[in-house]
């Protein structure tokens, strides 16, 4: 019955995935300028955004999602950076996968 209630509140909105040429890399560097982890240089997400493009289909949710789990998980092992192989290890949701993205070893080999 809550769910019901609370949907009942909302408006579907359907949206594609981000275009890539159409400021994807600004939108990443964006992000990246909110991270406040000690050791992550400025530009290292930035550098990584076609892979980025395909391990999220082009969802800046699923962006959002890879960025901040692979922040959590920079801070909770002590490295305070995001890499290349940091994010390799990051789960993407089930759509990004569905979209082209696939698991984390086929986009890393596709990059």
């Amino acid at each position: 019955m809550r769910g019901k209630q609370i949907a009942s509140r909302c408006v579907m909105m359907h949206t594609g995935n981000f275009p890539y040429q159409s400021g994807w890399r600004s939108i990443i560097a964006s992000m990246e300028s909110a991270l406040r982890l000690h050791r992550h240089e400025p530009g290292m997400l930035a550098k990584q955004a076609r892979y980025l493009y395909q391990r999220t289909g082009g969802s800046i949710s699923s962006l959002s999602h890879l960025v901040r789990a692979a922040a959590i998980s920079a801070i909770a092992d002590g490295t305070e950076q995001i890499t290349r192989k940091l994010l390799a290890t990051i789960p993407v949701d089930h759509n990004s996968q569905v979209d082209g993205a696939g698991p984390a070893g086929q986009a890393d080999a596709a990059a």
